[in-house]
């Protein structure tokens, strides 16, 4: 488990880069490859052929990917902070100091490729972003956020990385319904790809482990975490039977 004095070390600033819109450069350039690749992931090894297939799934996973991210980055200035997803990476295996890697891997790309083609197919792990936050402190000044809304909160803090990422999970949600909402009243194939990608996408994301969303969730809101896992696995069992 991890203590709450390093979870916040674990956020440094974010790198200046310009944007395209909401998103840095770097952030479109990230979406473009990792909407490719979890097309691949979604596809392998039955359905690489499948034109039809790649173009849905092509366009399911830019709308998973992109709304998802802009909710998060939409919502972060209203807790005062300014966020800019990179590649998720994993910097250690262990508590001691030999566990530490001399260069963060990029598992967001090794391990869902991995996972895979090693697995021909049968996994198909949607984890891929990570995300580091920036204070604003001018719009910490003008209100607090929290559950302690009368304590002004002066700096970054759990609370704020772990309702922006909530945001990122809730527009899943949602998107899985309205995926269930095309499925059952308009009668279209697509919905039901919108909704089933949509909550295997957010249960991946919501393994609290390392610098995951799920992570940053569960370490400072385990009742939030829960009541969203809830949710997801209602809507799973729905798209399943």
């Amino acid at each position: 488990m991890f203590k709450r004095h390093e979870l916040l070390k674990r956020h440094p600033k974010t790198v200046s880069d310009p944007e395209i819109g909401i998103f840095t450069k770097r952030e479109v350039y990230l979406i473009a490859v990792f909407i490719l690749i979890a097309v691949f992931i979604s596809i392998f090894p039955r359905s690489l052929t499948n034109p039809i297939k790649i173009i849905t799934n092509l366009l399911i996973f830019s709308i998973i990917i992109i709304i998802s991210m802009s909710v998060k980055k939409l919502a972060a200035p209203y807790y005062a902070i300014k966020i800019e997803h990179k590649i998720w990476e994993l910097q250690r295996v262990g508590y001691r100091a030999r566990s530490h890697f001399k260069k963060p891997l990029p598992f967001g790309l090794i391990l869902p490729i991995f996972l895979s083609i090693f697995s021909f197919g049968y996994v198909k792990p949607f984890i891929f972003f990570q995300f580091n936050a920036e204070d604003i402190p001018e719009k910490r000044l003008l209100k607090a956020r929290g559950e302690r809304k009368h304590q002004r909160k002066e700096t970054i803090n759990e609370e704020d990385l772990a309702y922006t990422t909530a945001s990122g999970f809730y527009s899943l949600i949602a998107l899985a319904l309205i995926g269930l909402f095309i499925k059952s009243f308009l009668n279209f194939g697509f919905g039901a790809s919108l909704a089933k990608y949509s909550i295997y996408y957010s249960l991946w994301n919501m393994i609290p482990f390392s610098q995951l969303d799920g992570g940053k969730l569960f370490f400072s809101s385990v009742i939030t975490w829960i009541f969203i896992l809830m949710i997801q696995v209602i809507l799973l069992l729905i798209i399943i039977f």
